[in-house]
């Protein structure tokens, strides 16, 4: 009796299957998950993902219809077709949902742009045709972001071990950003094939580092599994232990070895492989070896231009195939039924055949099949099978081309690689390419560096200044990249490299040389201080203008803005220029690297409101036009830092948790004290504990990098130590090493801004806890640094600040104290800064007698402070009232409700769910926050309120009436 060619049931696999769908139940539940199933060759990995979309398709619940997505990758060699799988997957949506819905989830002509690119017919005719497309890795997760909005969208990506160089690039930067609610995302792979010279293996080190990543390894089949395989597989008794012991318990090997019947068993693995494929005719043999060098699928019309036989012999040979079950019919031509069968098939023809062969799929494909994105890559592939350099250099000349204009940097700089791999091999090649070979390198260097891949950039520009005697603009050019990727691995600045670029462009009159010229003195201008770095800087903004190149120019402006505002300390001054630069018309992300810098400066000048205006106008401009994940991750991180100091937190925490979702990993340290910073000043310590303890190798690895962020750690640190200033309690170990960590970064930091956040940080620790004698040269320290400020922007406001909590840390008369909180213009600082110097007055008017003023003041802060994002202070306020017997008779019963009035709005939020009855999942589920940040906060609430636990909580919640 025959055999089953396959398992009518999956065998064993049930843990394997049980991750998958809870990953799928978070997804449906809203918590986005990827799984990545690996496996040897094989082992069963698409008949488990098949097996868990079956499964999961009968699990809907009907709150979210179930879309599903597959992109399979194709081997079409070592570079592939820029986003293959992505563009199977974006057709599957198209198809699934329609045009109009993609449309919508797309949200902004950017996007569509983009996306019409991979996906033909979504692209909308009344926006016109020359929208400027977006970055493709934010218009794939604003498109699955939207789309899984209200639909549960599962995208399954098979064969990551072939996916092109540009599907690659895009997973390693969506790995840890993944954006959705509703969506699961399973990707498959063959472990057997990943050694340490695959591509895909840097992609696995950064999925291996988000914890957010779910593994699955698939191992091989136990003997009584494979038992119940061959049971299901024949009827007849087979020697099942010979089977399992043969087959090492690999599905695919056992259902070969049970269609052997009672032929005897093949010596190697080879042979078993094979077994189908030997039995077949001389012509179903040639056929299949035809198919074979097309890769896992050949369509029908290029099969027939392949082969060597009639219409009627071809029939008959692939009929043959096909009951022989080596391939499948699949769509409009064959795919081979493993993977495994079309490697070994392959590998059997002969060297004038596969020469042959190939050549007929380059010829067919360049004359029939241009225009497929799958053929211009195939070609140039089958172009180096056939051995003809010359035409696989014509190929991938034209497959370079069409990178270029197709968002695939990856690719783009592989194929460059590949054409200076072929350029001495082939005659006549710059003529050819079009291009010369440093201008390769420089292009592949470039490519590098847009994909944050600064080792491979140096060694591009390393390679093409080696090649490149005498051509000044290019080597000037590769200089610059150079200079530019040593300082980012290094953090070296190799300013020859500037100068001697400058030395070559310095006589050129060519349009270009000179808009280089600009940009290399900009380069320069950044590295150097004082008078030199102004010349530099003015010499970078006049080229860039008479040469009338707006990039360049507003690279410049940009650039003297910075310097102006940090090496003058000059942020009024510096305002000019980014105005400036704010007014030439640009592309968006230009735009929004002026946007940025724009805004930091108006938050230096204290007019954070403007900053909040300038950077929503600007963040919404990054989203349109696509770029949210790059530019518009900085202008997010900006943005949210404005919204915290107006007593915005909820939008600022909103736009803070945005921008540490997209940045890069390395980029991160920054908005993770962010965050932090604004836990500790809302009374979120343990929340703030959690976050730091969750990201610590994220917050080392980036201080690592980056040395002088020590000291901008060391303030937030600081930041969380504090009590209430004037409290008068007893420093605690450690902080006195703490507090001169951070009065030395007052008195040394390389930004001014900084500086003046170290010295308000110290000052407000001195006033909190007492050091004994040494807090008197700590003061002096502190005067000392605030007598350097000029007397300019919100300078004069942070001096007044420190001069005032250095007043009040020692012990100055009340009436000394009063003047100095008095003659402070507070609105030009944050507004925890602000609240703290109300909570300072107050403070010494009780001191002074002034009880009513001060009562009214410590009302005010407690009621404000917590919606402001700064609850610590509100506590502080009701603290100092209490201990002072400010408020009594009505307004006791309001201090009585203070300890739950002073509770931030999250922790109210979960108070009150707590009080309704809710575990910590259901509080998770119900404010869409993990379990454990749940039990956080109820752990916070308790040791703020004084409830020994949850019913007492609940109880004093009741009985506050709020």
């Amino acid at each position: 009796m025959a055999a089953l060619a396959s398992s009518p049931r999956m065998i064993g696999r049930r843990a394997e299957l049980d991750t998958l769908l809870d990953a799928f139940d978070e997804g449906r539940t809203g918590h986005p998950r990827t799984v990545i199933v690996r496996g040897e060759a094989g082992i069963g990995k698409t008949r488990l993902v098949q097996e868990f979309l079956t499964a999961a398709a009968l699990r809907r619940d009907g709150d979210a219809p179930l879309v599903v997505a597959i992109g399979q990758c194709v081997d079409l060699g070592p570079i592939g077709a820029p986003f293959g799988p992505i563009r199977r997957v974006l057709r599957d949506l198209h198809t699934a949902v329609g045009t109009e819905a993609l449309r919508a989830a797309a949200g902004s002509p950017a996007v569509i742009a983009t996306l019409a690119a991979l996906v033909p017919g979504i692209a909308d005719d009344a926006v016109g045709g020359d929208q400027r497309p977006g970055e493709f890795a934010e218009a794939i997760e604003v498109l699955l972001e939207s789309l899984s909005a209200d639909r549960h969208v599962v995208v399954v990506i098979e064969d990551l071990q072939w996916a092109d160089a540009a599907t690659l690039a895009l997973l390693k930067t969506l790995a840890s950003t993944l954006r959705g609610r509703h969506l699961t995302i399973a990707a498959t792979y063959r472990s057997d094939d990943i050694d340490r010279f695959h591509p895909l293996r840097p992609v696995l080190a950064e999925l291996d580092r988000t914890r957010a990543i779910i593994r699955i390894e698939i191992g091989r089949l136990s003997p009584d599994e494979v038992a119940e395989q061959v049971a299901q597989l024949a009827a007849d008794a087979r020697d099942v232990e010979a089977l399992a012991e043969r087959s090492g318990g690999i599905p695919f090997l056992v259902e070969e070895l049970v269609d052997l019947g009672d032929r005897g068993l093949p010596d190697t693995l080879r042979e078993l492989v094979l077994a189908r494929y030997s039995r077949l005719s001389d012509e179903g043999q040639e056929t299949v070896r035809a198919m074979a060098a097309g890769g896992m699928h050949t369509d029908h019309d290029v099969l027939v231009a392949v082969s060597a036989l009639d219409d009627h012999a071809l029939d008959l040979a692939v009929r043959e195939a096909i009951d022989a079950r080596v391939v499948l019919a699949d769509g409009a031509g064959y795919a081979f039924r493993h993977a495994l069968t079309q490697e070994a098939v392959h590998a059997e023809m002969l060297p004038s055949e596969r020469v042959r062969v190939h050549r007929r799929y380059a010829e067919f494909l360049a004359s029939d099949r241009r225009d497929s994105p799958d053929a211009i890559s195939a070609i140039a592939e089958h172009w180096l099978a056939a051995r003809d350099l010359t035409a696989a250099f014509d190929a991938t000349v034209a497959a370079l081309a069409h990178s270029q204009t197709g968002f695939s940097p990856a690719t783009s700089a592989k194929l460059a690689e590949r054409l200076t791999e072929l350029w001495d091999q082939v005659p006549d090649a710059a003529t050819r390419a079009g291009t010369t070979l440093p201008q390769l390198h420089l292009e592949a260097a470039q490519a590098w560096h847009d994909l944050g891949d600064t080792e491979r950039a140096l060694r591009s520009a390393n390679e093409g200044l080696a090649v490149c005697p005498d051509d000044p603009l290019t080597r000037a050019g590769l200089l610059r990249q150079r200079f530019v990727e040593v300082y980012n691995t290094e953090h070296r600045n190799r300013r020859d490299d500037l100068l001697a670029a400058i030395a070559l462009l310095e006589e050129s009159e060519d349009p270009r040389a000179r808009v280089l010229l600009s940009r290399i003195l900009s380069n320069l201008a950044i590295g150097e201080h004082g008078e030199e770095a102004a010349e530099h800087a003015a010499r970078a903004i006049g080229i860039a203008e008479e040469a009338g190149d707006a990039a360049a120019l507003a690279v410049a402006l940009t650039i003297e803005s910075w310097r102006i505002a940090d090496d003058d300390d000059d942020p009024p001054r510096a305002l000019e220029p980014i105005e400036r630069a704010a007014a030439l018309t640009l592309d968006p992300a230009l735009r929004a690297y002026v946007a940025v810098a724009h805004v930091d400066l108006l938050q230096r000048l204290g007019r954070y409101d403007e900053a909040v205006r300038l950077g929503q106008l600007h963040h919404a401009d990054a989203v349109r036009a696509g770029i949210e994940r790059g530019s518009g991750t900085s202008i997010a991180f900006s943005l949210a830092r404005a919204l915290f100091s107006v007593g915005r937190p909820d939008e600022g925490l909103t736009f803070a948790r945005r921008a540490h979702r997209l940045s890069e990993r390395g980029s991160r340290g920054s908005v993770l004290r962010l965050i932090a910073m604004h836990y500790a000043w809302n009374d979120e310590a343990g929340v703030r504990t959690a976050l730091i303890a969750s990201e610590r190798a994220t917050i080392e690895e980036s201080v690592r990098a980056n040395p002088e962020k020590h000291g901008s750690w060391a303030i937030d640190r600081a930041d969380a130590s504090l009590t209430r200033p004037g409290g008068g309690v007893p420093r605690l170990p450690g902080d006195d090493e703490l507090l001169d960590d951070v009065l030395t970064v007052a008195q040394q930091a390389s930004s001014p801004q900084i500086g003046r956040y170290a010295a308000l940080t110290a000052s407000m620790m001195l006033a909190s806890s007492d050091g004994g004698s040494a807090d008197d040269e700590r003061r002096t320290r502190l005067r000392a640094v605030t007598d350097t400020w000029p007397q300019r922007g919100a300078a004069p406001a942070f001096a007044a600040f420190v001069r005032a909590m250095v007043t009040m840390s020692s012990g100055a008369p009340a009436a000394e104290r009063i003047a100095a909180w008095r003659a402070l213009d507070s609105d030009l600082l944050p507004i925890w800064h602000r609240h703290i110097a109300s909570l300072g007055l107050a403070d010494a008017l009780i001191d002074s007698g002034g009880r009513d003023e001060a009562a009214a003041i410590l009302e005010r802060v407690r009621d404000e402070a917590s919606v402001h994002g700064t609850a610590r202070v509100a506590r502080w306020a009701a603290d100092l009232a209490e201990q002072a017997g400010l408020w009594a008779g009505s307004a006791g019963s309001a201090i009585g409700d203070s300890t739950i009035a002073a509770l931030t709005p999250r922790e109210r939020q979960v108070l009150e769910l707590v009080a309704e009855g809710l575990t910590n999942p259901q509080i998770g589920r119900r404010l869409y926050i993990s379990p454990k940040t749940a039990s956080v906060h109820v752990s916070a609430i308790l040791a703020k309120i004084g409830a020994s636990n949850r019913a007492e909580a609940a109880a004093l919640f009741a009985a506050s009436g709020i």
